[in-house]
């Protein structure tokens, strides 16, 4: 099973140099924990409770040197989730209702199977 953290900064009301700055560091942080950055979703192995505990646990040692400061992280982060991989649904796929399998002789009296959209 694959675990997922998704981390939204607020690009909005921050200045982005010092977002897109920040975005590395946390990257880097992550990767150097074992993270995998795969899209916009930070990846791992590790079970649910483990790969939470070490997300916060990174942002909790990034938040630790940026206090010196005077600013907190958690002030440019506007979601934080972690999520089962197994439970996405892929949109850009078509929705497994809409496959059918049908099957047809051809010429030769040999059968086929073929998957098709609907």
């Amino acid at each position: 099973m694959r675990y997922g953290i998704m981390i939204n900064l607020d690009y909005e009301n921050h200045d982005d140099e010092i977002v897109i700055s920040l975005f590395q560091r946390i990257r880097q942080s992550l990767e150097s924990h074992g993270f995998r950055l795969d899209g916009r979703v930070f990846t791992t192995s590790l079970a649910e409770d483990e790969a939470t505990a070490l997300a916060r646990l990174v942002l909790d040692e990034l938040e630790a040197r940026q206090a010196m400061s005077g600013n907190s992280i958690y002030s440019y982060i506007k979601t934080f989730y972690g999520f089962d991989i197994g439970r996405v649904k892929n949109l850009l796929l078509p929705d497994a209702n809409a496959v059918a399998v049908e099957e047809y002789a051809r010429d030769d009296a040999a059968e086929g199977h073929y998957l098709q959209a609907c």
